[in-house]
Formats: C-alpha cells, sequence, structure tokens
C-alpha cells in the first residue's frame, strides 16, 4: 500500500482531527519504504503510530480503521469489519505497542 505523510494527514482532516504530533507518524511512514517488511508489519506500524501514539486531535480510531480497509482492498482480501473495529478499539484502549501482537491481529480479520 503507498502512503505518505500527506495522504494520512488528508485522511484524518476528514475525520475532524489535526496533527498534534508527528514524529511517530515521520517513523511509520518510513516504515513503509522498508523492502524487508511484509505488508502487515507495515500496516501493524502505521496502526501503532495512529493507535498508540495518538497523533492527531481526532479520529486516530477511525484513521487507523479506513487503512485497514484499505489495504485489505487493495490487496484483495476480505476483511471482518466488526473484528478490525474490535481490534483498533483494543490496540488503542490497552496501549498495545508490539508490532507482532499488531500484525497479528490484523492477520485474523484481514484474510
Amino acid at each position: 500500500m503507498e502512503i505518505g505523510k500527506e495522504d494520512l494527514l488528508r485522511i484524518n482532516h476528514g475525520f475532524g482531527g489535526n496533527i498534534r504530533s508527528d514524529s511517530s507518524i515521520d517513523f511509520a511512514i518510513e516504515m513503509q519504504e522498508n523492502p524487508k517488511l511484509g505488508n502487515y508489519k507495515k500496516l501493524a506500524y502505521l496502526w501503532r503510530a495512529i493507535l498508540v501514539d495518538h497523533p492527531f486531535s481526532d479520529g486516530n480510531k477511525r484513521t487507523a480503521t479506513f487503512f485497514a480497509l484499505k489495504f485489505a482492498e487493495e490487496n484483495k482480501k476480505k476483511i471482518d469489519r466488526g473484528l478490525i473495529i474490535h481490534h483498533a478499539l483494543s490496540v488503542a484502549k490497552n496501549n498495545i505497542t508490539n508490532i507482532r501482537q499488531i500484525e497479528w491481529r490484523l492477520k485474523t480479520c484481514i484474510i
């Protein structure tokens, strides 16, 4: 999935948010360019930056969920919408920072 910082900011702005801190977003975007990482792991880095670090004033969970849906669509994968929402809420609420755990959660609902 091709994603730039401008795309991320634009999508979040559509959900009513504004950037508060962009250091974790910059890192997550940088990880998208790493050819050694798989697609789910790249999405997991993006999720951690958005859901745990809360870089936006509003719409963090909606933004993360949007990118999971976009990922599934671009990769022609099926997605369990209820489960993806559950995982987004859980990662945010429990401050799950472990990339492998986030990646596993994504893999369970994007098949």
